[in-house]
């Protein structure tokens, strides 16, 4: 039996696909820096630093996959240096341990984030232009790396729209995510109108994790990207309205007056984050379904339902 091998397999993605593999009885080895990994699944405690000795990790016919990375934009701007080296130079020096080891494949969670999708439309894996946020560039560049280098292992990518669901630890099934909605659940109560933004793609962590699965485990697929996203899309007023269960109206006009203020500082990331607000991004999973014969089972506005 195929041995799965979870890098960063203590992080919402890689925990949730750690349980899932253990689950369906699958040998699992999550390695993270934290101490203790899954439940069920084996785990090494390590640095993913560059003067870590990765050699050990692996072996022939593995399945890999990198959840590790650093995915907050606002820590990539502050550390560039760790996000370039988690995003994009240390995923290269472990496809290359696992290529010496023989393992079977290697798949990359990239983000939607490392392109900026065309405006105003549905966008696919080949759409737009490469991103130049810390965040974004520094994922666009390890796509490339890993595209790049020459192995017998598969490699493929999957760029994920914006994860829901995620796994709070025992927190409550609320968490910051509840809260937030809680807010806007409560200004769409007070409010006649709500300011009109931008749609934008979303994925399910359960979703994702299938996707995942079915990937790392396609014969057929050797250094293709993938779009995990939904195909329906929301903005301000959708998710309101699943909140409430009511329509909520939008006003482009509301919008426009509220950003007004912001545009002359959209070089400061806090304005440039809330001027983003009224662009769309919109994603194609269609090379997804056609290849694997995946589809998203969930929809946001049920999860928007069930914790609001």
């Amino acid at each position: 039996m195929a041995r799965w091998v979870v890098v960063g397999g203590t992080g919402y993605i890689g925990r949730a696909l750690c349980r899932r593999l253990n689950s369906s009885g699958w040998r699992v080895l999550s390695v993270s820096r934290a101490p203790d990994g899954p439940v069920g699944c084996k785990h090494l405690s390590l640095q993913l630093s560059p003067g870590s000795d990765f050699s050990h990790i692996f072996q022939a016919g593995d399945r890999v996959v990198y959840a590790a990375g650093l995915a907050s934009r606002a820590e990539c701007e502050r550390h560039p240096r760790q996000a370039y080296w988690l995003n994009s130079d240390c995923p290269l020096m472990l496809l290359r341990c696992a290529e010496r080891a023989g393992a079977e494949s290697f798949t990359y969670i990239s983000s939607v984030k490392a392109k900026r999708p065309p405006r105003g439309r549905v966008a696919g894996e080949d759409d737009g232009v490469p991103a130049t946020d810390v965040y974004g560039h520094s994922k666009w560049l390890g796509e490339r790396l890993l595209l790049a280098e020459l192995s017998n292992c598969r490699v493929n990518l999957i760029r994920s729209a914006s994860v829901y669901g995620i796994d709070t630890g025992g927190r409550g099934s609320r968490g910051r995510a509840g809260r937030w909605l809680g807010l806007l659940g409560f200004v769409g109560n007070i409010a006649p109108l709500l300011p009109a933004s931008g749609r934008r793609s979303f994925i399910s962590l359960s979703d994702l994790v299938q996707a995942i699965v079915l990937l790392a485990e396609a014969q057929h697929c050797n250094r293709q990207v993938f779009i995990a996203a939904e195909p329906t899309f929301y903005d301000l007023a959708a998710i309101v309205s699943a909140i409430r269960g009511a329509r909520v109206r939008a006003s482009s006009r509301l919008m426009r007056l509220l950003l007004a203020a912001a545009r002359p500082l959209r070089r400061l990331p806090i304005a440039r984050t809330l001027l983003e607000l009224e662009e769309s991004e919109l994603y194609s999973a269609a090379r997804l379904r056609k290849a694997l014969r995946w589809r998203a089972e969930e929809r946001y506005c049920h999860f928007l339902r069930s914790i609001s």
